[in-house]
């Protein structure tokens, strides 16, 4: 009996290490930088997966420059006004907000000297470039950490 419980704890063992190191496989965050011509969808079920998945838009910076100027009057007094108008709209802290969120794009891609995008950067690590679908980003990236030799699986 003794020896049967034994066994059984050292296959349970590595049956363990096989589970943990197939879950190694997966990245513990995903941030996406991409923008309006590239659009990403983070599916609910990569969510589940993943606790931390941030999507930042290069195009952001533009979009809120773009709402507070769209169509302003040719008069300088009359478009500071509209301008102003529309900054109190919005609310200054939530204007700060967006352009602080907006920026995060920009210095994202400096941050990982991104030469293109989309770009999926995998715990802070690794970048796949040109997918738009994270089910096929998150592949290459497991498909990596296999070949690299970081990770084994015991099956």
């Amino acid at each position: 009996m003794r020896a049967r419980l034994v066994i059984f704890a050292i296959i349970m063992g590595f049956a363990c290490a096989g589970v943990q190191a197939a879950s190694s496989l997966w990245p513990e965050s995903v941030l996406v930088v991409t923008s309006d011509k590239y659009p990403v969808a983070t599916p609910d079920a990569f969510k589940s997966y993943i606790p931390k998945v941030t999507q930042l838009n290069l195009d952001s910076v533009s979009q809120v420059e773009r709402r507070l100027s769209e169509e302003l009057p040719a008069n300088e007094e009359l478009a500071k006004a509209e301008f102003q108008r529309r900054v109190e709209a919005i609310g200054k802290a939530q204007l700060e907000s967006e352009l602080r969120n907006a920026y995060q794009a920009v210095g994202a891609a400096m941050a990982y000297r991104l030469d293109r995008y989309p770009a999926v950067i995998f715990d802070e690590q690794v970048v796949v470039y040109g997918l738009t679908d994270l089910s096929q980003a998150l592949e290459k990236y497991r498909q990596w950490r296999l070949s690299s030799g970081e990770v084994t699986v015991h099956e």
